[in-house]
């Protein structure tokens, strides 16, 4: 699904700035080196290398011959359901099929002119005109891993992988959103709220392009994102004292860095900052702040208040997210 939230961004079209293998005419990619990781996460600073995250994320340049005109920019949210119902049983109810075909429930009609639904989505056939159903999707493979692949990443071969060999697609457009340049927002690009971890991932276009993940149950009443909008005056103190020691750190390094590979505290460590100590990210992620009837319509159970994270999230400036 696509939720709209207002906001102007320059077009941008990946082209020959893509990364992968697979891109025609595009040049050879190469991931960044060891040294560069462990510069990276020199003193310390922001483990896991998030600041180094943001700053590859936006290393790419834009696109020559870019026309600078406006778009309305929407956030795109992927809903992963393992195990889902069949679909003879919610939206391809086959009523006209012979027994063995056709679910053993009754068709209803939708919004939608000749489009049917089985009986258990008299909600969604209300606001059918609302999305687009795809019943002409199938795949070969005879387990789910190779299938849930080629599902999320387009990837026709029927052996199962322990990882993808391909970028998943939300891993794309979290790479295609890149192309845009720093962001202003102090949440991240890329979301999952416990994602499918084992059938998705950025592939050849390298960790950069990772969601930032969220797992747990949001329903749970003592659920928290950690390290995230910290509260604590005392960490926060901590976190800029350490700040200024990689600052440092880095200005002795440069003494000894003819290329100059390593940036000070710049624009993208700042933003991994922010996210770490500014109160709007930590209020993106409570749920509290929602009011109980909207908590009750989503559904008290952690699938429904997974969805409403999800759209306040995107909300808050989250472009891409998967659950």
């Amino acid at each position: 699904m696509s939720v709209t939230r207002k906001s102007t961004a320059s077009n941008h079209v990946a082209g020959s700035n893509c990364p992968g293998p697979y891109c025609s005419g595009s040049p050879a990619w190469t991931p960044p080196s060891r040294r560069g990781f462990l510069q990276l996460g020199l003193a310390g600073f922001a483990t896991l290398s998030l600041p180094g995250i943001m700053r590859l994320q936006a290393a790419s340049p834009p696109v020559a011959g870019d026309s600078g005109s406006s778009r309305e920019k929407t956030a795109v949210i992927m809903v992963w359901k393992p195990g889902g119902c069949s679909h003879i049983d919610t939206y391809d109810p086959k009523p006209n099929a012979s027994s063995e075909y056709r679910g053993p429930f009754s068709t209803i009609s939708t919004k939608v002119p000749g489009l049917q639904f089985t009986e258990l989505l008299p909600r969604q056939a209300q606001i059918a005109d609302k999305f687009t159903i795809h019943r002409g999707m199938y795949q070969k493979a005879g387990g789910h891993p190779a299938g849930s692949m080629q599902l999320l990443s387009g990837d026709s071969d029927t052996r199962d992988k322990p990882a993808p060999r391909l970028p998943d697609w939300m891993s794309v457009a979290n790479y295609v959103r890149s192309q845009d340049g720093p962001r202003t927002c102090p949440l991240p690009t890329y979301v999952g709220v416990n994602p499918p971890t084992n059938y998705t991932g950025p592939a050849y276009l390298g960790d950069a392009y990772s969601p930032f993940s969220v797992t747990g149950d949001p329903n749970s009443p003592n659920f928290v994102v950690p390290n995230i909008g910290l509260t604590d005056r005392n960490e926060v103190n901590r976190l800029d004292r350490r700040a200024s020691l990689r600052q440092k750190l880095d200005t002795i390094e440069r003494a000894f860095d003819q290329q100059l590979e390593l940036e000070a505290l710049d624009q993208f460590e700042t933003q991994a900052l922010t996210l770490l100590t500014n109160p709007a990210t930590k209020e993106a992620f409570d749920l509290s702040k929602e009011d109980d009837a909207t908590r009750d319509r989503y559904g008290r159970n952690t699938w429904g208040q997974q969805l409403l994270l999800a759209r306040r999230l995107v909300e808050s400036g989250v472009e891409v997210l998967t659950t």
